[in-house]
């Protein structure tokens, strides 16, 4: 099913609140064969749940083809049906049924759902029972709101794989979904509190082609593999605070959203620096459909910018890959902080790792930074896992002097005593020591003739790459003294009335 408003381009089909659209829907059979319309042939349109029954009674479908179908509102079940009127015939195999809804109007809130095609007494292998499509409802864009496309990051972990699998064989995944801020300010910069009500809507590509992540039929949400049984939390939040509220299959939703907001405490929504991320994770994913590319859709609504701005209602589209399983081992290795500050060569670094992988009984980490021994550190989990698995640790380290990049490998064993090696992954981690100055004295010190004068220089540095000390006697020529990068002393002989010295040392910032 493929569905959009000419009037806003786009996936996925997006209309705007308290704007008349019309929605372009095309039903292809993809059942790799002939399927069978008779008398009693209908499709049903469910509409999201935002519309009204008013609403709803107002919408028509028009430039239906081919011919046979006719439009007709279904009051009972509230929905927009058409009724197959040309007797037994064929649907041919990749063939498409076409329309428009017309008069597609609502003022609700912005909000995420789908609008969903029920078949009925449609025959023939593999027709699904119903399909759907997101429909993202948002505000109209306001001269002078900003794009938060411009300073947000929105990206999936370990490249968004799903490993599909059988019945027989159920694989569990786990997605993990990224907001960074790359903006040079907080997502919310204003002196008071943002008002409001911000949120993000989640929703995935349902149905069971290749297309799509999990079926959605709610008379089959306790079946395995449903979309319904997908569930959301918070995995690493560097915030003040962020909630998921995970879909009910009791509600009234046709299809699946997650629901995840701010916490009325978090001020600055998403910050910078160390406070840049929020990740969540979407546990509990069986994908038993074909392999090939699908979306996640991320829908912002509502967000603030400033005391007097806002951000226009946006939506991301994530790209998930479904693969086959991977041989056993470790998959995929990467830390959750994109760089690590160390303050001290005596400081315990810790360095937060995230690994996944199949088929693992235990699990090494070494550790690499020129001219440093780090101990390695070991994870069993008792027998080789026979799925997918995921682990989070935070390994510490110490003795860093000068900002380096660590190279981390992840050892992968199908045992449980590290002796059967699978494979090994590494990623890498810059660390970042900026340069500082704890000390930089002069003193008197002995006479070497002919010198009339000697003094000690003598200075405390850490995480240089280099340093320098300049001689400057106020004549306008300011001298490097030749002082070589290994010492923390010099001998100096001022000749002039008054000299002054300056030690710079220099690395991923400059501290004088």
């Amino acid at each position: 099913m493929t569905m959009n408003n000419p009037a806003v381009p786009g996936t996925p089909a997006t209309i705007y609140t308290g704007v008349t659209a019309s929605l372009n829907i095309a039903l292809t059979n993809d059942t790799g064969a002939d399927i069978n319309l008779n008398s009693a042939s209908n499709l049903e349109v469910f509409m999201p749940l935002y519309f009204t029954a008013a609403q709803l009674e107002q919408m028509t479908i028009s430039n239906i083809a081919p011919a046979g179908w006719t439009f007709s509102y279904n009051s009972a079940d509230m929905s927009l049906q058409l009724n197959w009127t040309g007797g037994s015939a064929p649907w041919y195999s990749n063939s498409a049924v076409t329309f428009t809804i017309n008069n597609v109007l609502t003022s609700n809130t912005p909000t995420a759902d789908a609008v969903q095609v029920n078949f009925n007494n449609i025959g023939g292998a593999g027709v699904p029972t119903q399909v759907s499509a997101a429909l993202a409802l948002v505000a109209p864009p306001a001269p002078g709101n900003l794009d938060l496309q411009q300073v947000l990051n929105v990206a999936p972990e370990f490249g968004g794989v799903v490993y599909v699998s059988a019945i027989s064989n159920p694989l569990t995944n786990t997605l993990y979904l990224n907001f960074k801020n790359t903006g040079s300010t907080p997502l919310f910069n204003g002196n008071n509190m943002w008002t409001g009500s911000p949120k993000v809507s989640v929703s995935f590509v349902y149905g069971t082609t290749s297309g799509s992540l999990a079926p959605d039929d709610k008379q089959q949400s306790s079946q395995l593999g449903s979309a319904w049984a997908i569930s959301g939390g918070i995995y690493v939040d560097q915030t003040d605070g962020w909630s998921i509220q995970n879909p009910s299959v009791t509600g009234q939703a046709n299809s699946p959203t997650w629901t995840l907001t701010p916490n009325n405490t978090n001020k600055q929504i998403i910050g910078t620096g160390d406070q840049s991320n929020v990740t969540f994770s979407f546990s509990n994913i069986i994908s038993m459909t074909p392999t090939g590319p699908t979306q996640m859709y991320v829908q912002f609504s509502g967000f603030m910018a400033n005391d007097g701005t806002h951000y226009n209602d946006t939506v991301f589209v994530v790209s998930i890959i479904k693969q086959n399983p991977p041989n056993p081992g470790a998959i995929g290795i990467y830390s959750l902080a994109e760089t690590i500050t160390v303050n001290s060569s005596t400081e315990q670094v810790t360095i937060p790792l995230t690994w996944s992988m199949f088929g693992v009984g235990s699990v090494k980490l070494s550790f690499y930074i020129p001219g440093m021994t780090i101990p390695e550190h070991k994870y069993t989990y008792g027998t080789a896992h026979p799925a997918l698995n995921y682990d989070t640790e935070y390994p510490q380290i110490t003795g860093v002097t000068k900002t380096q990049t660590l190279t981390v490998y992840c050892w992968a064993y199908s045992d449980s005593n590290w002796q059967n090696q699978l494979n090994k992954i590494q990623c890498t981690v810059p660390l970042i020591f900026p340069p500082v100055i704890n000390s930089f004295t002069i003193q008197p010190t002995t006479i070497v003739p002919p010198a009339s004068y000697a003094f000690q220089l003598q200075w405390d540095i850490a995480g240089q790459d280099s340093f320098e000390i300049i001689a400057d006697t106020g004549s306008g020529s300011p001298v490097k003294l030749p002082v070589p990068q290994t010492v923390t002393s010099y001998i100096v002989n001022p000749t002039a009335p008054e000299t002054t010295y300056t030690l710079n040392v220099y690395g991923n910032t400059t501290n004088d």
